[in-house]
């Protein structure tokens, strides 16, 4: 599932799932399933317009991170990227926040974004034990 770092301003987007959904509440970079014949990057463009209304410019690739939920395996491929439009539309978050790096690690993220925000971390030269709850 790709996902997007969204970075603006020397902030990120951090996206929180919905009340009623799987990993309710939980903190994540918004993203999602690729369909059949799409590439990653198609994926997320599509993913972004369809829960931000958004349009993305996509930047370097991380590292791809596999973790178990309650119920299934989680393949984050997650991509540093910048908005190319103004006005965000939530369709399927409760909330989001802009925050800088350092803010970041406070939130309760869901498992598999913790690993991608440690990978971002590194990305940027940040040391992120330094400052973790």
């Amino acid at each position: 599932m790709p996902c997007a770092i969204l970075e603006r301003g020397g902030k990120v987007l951090a996206a929180q799932r919905s009340e009623g959904g799987s990993l309710a509440l939980k903190w994540e970079f918004p993203g999602g399933k690729l369909e059949e014949g799409e590439t990653e990057e198609e994926c997320l463009r599509r993913e972004l317009q369809e829960e931000l209304s958004v349009e993305i410019a996509i930047g370097d690739r991380l590292p791809v991170t596999d973790r178990d939920d309650d119920t299934r395996t989680i393949r984050l491929v997650p991509f540093v990227c910048s908005l190319t439009s103004d006005t965000i539309v939530l369709t399927e978050h409760e909330q989001i926040l802009w925050l800088t790096p350092e803010e970041l690690p406070y939130l309760d993220w869901a498992e598999a974004d913790r690993y991608v925000l440690r990978d971002y971390f590194a990305y940027k030269g940040i040391d992120m034990d330094s400052f973790v709850p």
